[in-house]
């Protein structure tokens, strides 16, 4: 079998080993995605008053007249948010102190897209969700599936490590670390590419489909 071979059969053999571990962080970020989506109900008068001038000023940030957004200084504060989370993800992964606090980081990404889809259906009806498949998910398709595979991957190392310890086990942990690595670096490759789409892609999506809608 060529290398190539070998290594698709070990990415292959990876994610069936772990469909349990992907299950439940999929599920988790699910949770935030609805918990994000229900608190906008919970906000009061005032608080949503707030964010809807914000979202006016935006808006009107997007018209014809108004001055064009700079792609590559979206796209690299994208990317710069996203090597951090990646990083963030990494470390927590390499100690068992970090494993509760990635579930957390899961939770809060998922929630952050569920508010923010949610406020914009709330206040703008179908047009709120249009907006929002063209602004939130283009970069999010390919960012979201990263995340998740580096927070799973994170847990995954970090629960080795807790089970060997308790087990006074012995494990092959550098070959172990170094796949662990490798894998969080090609997502992260992944994630920069979802902040060229941000940058490049989504503002013009933005503006089109803000112009359409009025």
């Amino acid at each position: 079998m060529s290398f190539v071979g070998q290594f698709r059969e070990g990415i292959l053999n990876y994610f069936r080993k772990n469909v349990a571990l992907y299950f439940f962080v999929l599920l988790l970020f699910v949770l935030g995605v609805m918990a994000g989506s229900l608190t906008v109900r919970a906000l009061g008068a005032d608080q949503k008053q707030e964010l809807v001038d914000h979202l006016q000023v935006f808006l009107r940030g997007l018209g014809p007249s108004a001055d064009k957004v700079d792609p590559r200084a979206v796209m690299q504060r994208a990317d710069s948010v996203h090597l951090k989370t990646a990083v963030v993800l990494w470390v927590l992964g390499v100690t068992i102190i970090g494993l509760p606090l990635v579930v957390g980081v899961i939770f809060v990404k998922g929630f952050v897209i569920g508010f923010s889809v949610g406020f914009l259906v709330e206040q703008m009806g179908l047009s709120g969700l249009v907006f929002s498949i063209f602004s939130i998910w283009p970069q999010n398709l390919v960012a979201v599936p990263a995340f998740l595979i580096i927070a799973a991957s994170s847990i995954s190392f970090s629960w080795m490590l807790l089970v060997n310890r308790l087990a006074h086990r012995k494990t092959h942990w550098v070959e172990e670390f170094s796949s662990y690595t490798v894998l969080c670096v090609g997502m992260t490759a992944l994630l920069m590419v979802a902040g060229l789409l941000e940058g490049y892609v989504t503002p013009a999506l933005m503006r089109l489909v803000t112009q359409i809608l009025g």
